[in-house]
């Protein structure tokens, strides 16, 4: 089974009961090293060395954090600008991620329904992701469909569970997969 690495980005991680369910159950998976940002950087410094390193050390990468106002939290942008470098991530020199497979995973307080066209976030919620699967393509890793959890915030016990218990199957397949071969 290939190392997973789960860099979690919640500002508020305590007061979120879904992401607290989903990152308990994907601990549950053997060689999942489970990274939470915020905790790890509470003052924003970020150390680049330990990162690149966690990164070459794991052959597949959950993003794991709530949707945040159509994006990501402001410390997960931190660590992309920052870890993500040229000739690491990414131009002649950075092929550090390639084929690595990366899957985004968010919680959004938001109902299937309201990221459509026309609705109250006005496009369907692929559109907002379009930016996570440039840089992974950009950084050659190989972008995995990613996996939303709408509702979070008025979710039933049974619907969070059953989300989670869903994710960790699907990563835990991801880590099964031969390198270079897609799902």
């Amino acid at each position: 089974m290939k190392k997973v690495l789960l860099v979690y980005a919640h500002p508020n991680a305590a007061a979120s009961r879904a992401n607290q369910r989903i990152v308990e159950e994907l601990k549950k998976i053997p060689h999942l090293t489970f990274h939470p940002l915020y905790e790890t950087y509470p003052e924003f410094y970020i150390d680049v060395a330990r990162e690149k390193h966690l990164l070459l050390e794991h052959h597949v990468v959950i993003w794991q954090h709530p949707f945040y106002w159509y994006s990501m939290p402001p410390l997960m942008k931190l660590w992309l600008d920052q870890v993500l470098e040229y000739d690491f991530a990414y131009g002649p020199e950075g092929k550090s991620l390639r084929g690595k497979q990366i899957l985004l995973s968010l919680t959004t307080g938001g109902s299937h329904a309201n990221y459509q066209e026309g609705s109250l976030h006005g496009a369907e919620l692929r559109h907002y992701l379009r930016p996570y699967e440039q840089v992974a393509r950009f950084c050659e890793m190989d972008w995995q469909a990613p996996q939303v959890f709408y509702e979070a915030l008025d979710a039933s016990d049974e619907a969070l569970r059953h989300y989670a218990e869903r994710l960790r199957a699907r990563v835990e397949d991801l880590a099964r997969i031969p390198h270079g071969k897609k799902e």
